[in-house]
């Protein structure tokens, strides 16, 4: 594992007033590495995952022998929503032969995740109250979840998308949370998976809390629910999902909570934004946090949500935007196709999808993609 341990030297820079010419050097030498550790973690037979904790620079995270873990995520929004335990598998085997070793997904989740039961009939809560979870609904992410463990995988798990506490425009709701309920969800989540040592907690849900309200208590809330059932600060892992903003993201609000462990961005979904910019500003922040892109433009993605005018992105927008990211200090990038977070289908709806590219629709089965 000396070139993982190489490769997160390179990203974790500590001297941000380099040279052009010393910064192309450093650009040149992390690719050959970057190369390499792909090409590893591409071939590697995994196991079980370790848990992970924030590294002693507190640059990135490491294993719990100490191992410098890179971040590769891929974005599966849907996946405890919308997939069976059949596609769910192949859908995280496929993933884990490809490399990654993080899933983002969502509990209650983002399409109409509260009254669209999944596929086995069950919806999350009773009667929509964080106070009365099902457990029925709740056997399923169980499933996925020690699927992904017993792939050496790890699950980036938001307990909610955020239109469940504030739908502002877009979002079908219905808004359900408030700082009591928050707590107590938390709570419930976090005694039910505080055993998973293959979880990445992640506050919020594309929201970014409004002001003059009481949002930014009730996310904290959540997160000290989920600590304090897992047994406190320092047996979790934590993060807040922003939309996009200039700046910092989650370091806006939650920098200097003690449960936040890592800041994350959501860049937006038009190519050519410079992303290495929000990177960099989490990276000089005091306290020194790691920081990561969690939402960065969606492969097969509308560019700038216009495809008829500016159609949609490429891979090559993608890895500009992973190269510009990792090199800028983050301690990994995650991965999102359009088709795939939303698991769509050809009964379903598509998001974000009206544009029909010859005599095809541009989006097709996540399957397929």
């Amino acid at each position: 594992m000396s070139i993982v341990k190489k490769l997160c030297f390179f990203i974790a820079l500590e001297n941000k007033s380099k040279s052009v010419s010393s910064f192309y050097q450093i650009y040149t030498n992390a690719m050959r590495h970057f190369l390499l550790v792909f090409t590893i973690l591409i071939s590697c037979n995994f196991s079980n995952a370790q848990k992970l904790k924030v590294s002693e620079n507190n640059r990135y995270l490491v294993t719990e022998t100490g191992e410098p873990f890179f971040y590769m995520a891929d974005t599966a929004w849907e996946l405890f929503h919308r997939c069976d335990r059949k596609e769910s598998n192949m859908y995280l085997e496929k993933r884990a032969e490809q490399g990654f070793n993080v899933i983002q997904a969502v509990a209650l989740a983002e399409i109409d995740g509260l009254n669209t039961p999944n596929l086995y009939g069950e919806t999350p809560l009773v009667n929509n109250n964080p106070e009365t979870p099902n457990p029925a609904y709740f056997e399923h992410v169980d499933y996925i979840i020690k699927k992904a463990d017993s792939l050496g995988m790890y699950i980036a798990l938001l307990p909610t998308w955020g239109d469940k506490l504030d739908k502002r425009g877009w979002g079908v709701g219905p808004e359900v949370f408030g700082q009591k309920n928050a707590r107590a969800f938390g709570n419930w989540i976090g005694q039910r998976y505080k055993d998973c040592d293959n979880i990445i907690w992640v506050i919020g849900g594309d929201r970014n809390p409004q002001e003059n309200t009481n949002q930014v208590e009730v996310w904290n809330q959540m997160a000290e629910g989920i600590a304090e059932s897992v047994g406190g600060y320092d047996e979790t892992l934590m993060s807040y999902h922003p939309q996009p903003k200039e700046a910092g993201g989650s370091s806006t609000w939650f920098h200097n909570q003690k449960w936040l462990d890592f800041n994350m961005h959501q860049t937006g979904h038009c190519a050519n934004q410079g992303t290495y910019k929000h990177i960099e500003n989490d990276y000089n922040l005091s306290p020194v946090k790691p920081t990561l892109d969690g939402e960065p433009l969606y492969e097969d993605h509308p560019n700038c949500f216009n495809a008829k005018e500016l159609g949609h992105s490429v891979p090559e927008d993608i890895r500009r935007i992973m190269y510009w990211n990792v090199f800028a200090g983050a301690f990994g990038q995650t991965y999102g196709c359009h088709d795939v977070w939303q698991m769509y289908k050809l009964d379903k709806e598509g998001i974000n999808s009206l544009y029909v590219h010859g005599p095809w629709l541009w989006i097709c089965p996540w399957q397929i993609r």
